[in-house]
């Protein structure tokens, strides 16, 4: 609502008072006779008309016995006058939101249906307080920006909070949607061997079905599509009182060498390190624990790495024809039980391939969130 409307309503803002006045005024009641005959002195009897006290249940009893109107009327009529001046302080409230949500990515959680389609700032105020679960911007900043008992990371220091802070969050909402088992961290460890043949076989519904995988265990998998000016593949933390490990990842960049690698990454936080880290990948510009990371890698690289005495025997690939190559890598990927698009990536890493093999290119498989999992 603009600013005019709201000051429209602050002049039509009518207390029950005004109703009680034009009632003793048609039955030639004073002021001072109401208060008498309710029992109330000359103060209190102002108070009620001018609507600096409320109507409660006494007071709506006694005006019935006085008046010869119901006790319900002037109780519906008080709530009525409530709710009016709440719609005002919280119209108020959003005007002075409007600037605090210019920096978020609006648009994509419009998208997402996060947000209403429209360009009414009070009420995207209102809707981002609500995605966010908080009462005032001033929540935000604390517990995203400062020193915050539920959120142990601060991004004061990246280049764009809000919208580091929207991806979390849907990780978060996104978390709630997932039916899951307890967490039981043996059983993580047993379900390795169905994510190894998930990973190799990529069944059609790959991305739910991993999902499905995690949630067995208790682990909260999040696939959330890259915001905009939120420069994040990954992130693992412990959510709903440190029960839950939850894993988001989005399709920044990402191919299917590089999702399982995230993937695995994480899982490795979960596994190895303490409930109360929060890892974030991507964002260079927080301090992370450079030795839990590259712990976190080498779990990750054992599932994918070509071992290296496969490697110093490809020292002739990049002579072969391209029928050759892809039937090397067909051969490498049945050896080694990966899959041909991790072999690919792999094979680009270690430079026994070039990136710009375009025929190689042709048989890597591209992550993306909504296409996959919209199909």
């Amino acid at each position: 609502m603009s600013l005019s409307i709201l000051e429209a309503k602050k002049q039509l803002l009518s207390p029950p008072g005004e109703t009680i006045l034009e009632t003793i005024e048609n039955l030639g009641i004073s002021q001072t006779e109401l208060g008498e005959r309710l029992g109330k002195n000359k103060a209190k009897t102002s108070e009620l008309i001018n609507g600096k006290t409320s109507i409660t249940n006494e007071t709506a009893r006694k005006l019935e016995m006085v008046l010869g109107i119901s006790a319900s009327f002037w109780l519906n009529l008080e709530k009525e006058y409530q709710e009016e001046i709440l719609e005002i302080e919280k119209l108020a409230f959003l005007e002075t939101c409007k600037e605090w949500i210019k920096e978020f990515p609006l648009t994509f959680l419009k998208k997402l249906n996060f947000l209403p389609e429209t360009r009414d700032k009070a009420k995207l105020s209102e809707a981002l307080l609500k995605f966010f679960g908080i009462a005032s911007p001033k929540e935000w900043q604390k517990i995203y920006c400062e020193e915050s008992m539920s959120f142990k990371i601060e991004l004061k220091h990246t280049a764009t909070p809000q919208a580091v802070s929207a991806w979390l969050r849907i990780g978060e909402l996104q978390a709630r949607t997932i039916k899951l088992q307890s967490f039981d961290k043996k059983k993580l460890k047993s379900q390795i061997g169905k994510f190894e043949s998930l990973s190799k076989s990529q069944t059609q519904n790959w991305l739910k079905d991993l999902q499905g995988l995690c949630a067995e265990v208790g682990v909260a998998l999040c696939l959330v599509t890259s915001v905009p000016k939120a420069p994040i593949y990954g992130v693992a933390r412990w959510i709903n009182k440190k029960s839950t490990p939850l894993i988001q990842l989005t399709d920044r960049n990402k191919d299917y060498n590089s999702f399982w690698f995230s993937f695995y990454h994480e899982l490795g936080h979960i596994l190895l390190h303490n409930k109360s880290d929060v890892f974030l990948e991507g964002l260079n510009d927080i301090a992370q624990d450079e030795e839990k990371e590259r712990e976190a890698d080498d779990f990750a690289v054992k599932f994918l790495n070509i071992p290296e005495e496969q490697i110093s025997s490809l020292s002739s690939f990049a002579f072969l024809t391209d029928a050759q190559k892809k039937k090397k890598v067909f051969e490498l990927a049945e050896e080694l039980q990966l899959h041909p698009s991790i072999i690919i990536s792999q094979l680009q890493r270690y430079d026994i391939a070039s990136y710009s093999d375009a025929v190689l290119n042709q048989l890597k498989v591209k992550v993306d969130f909504d296409t996959i999992l919209h199909k």
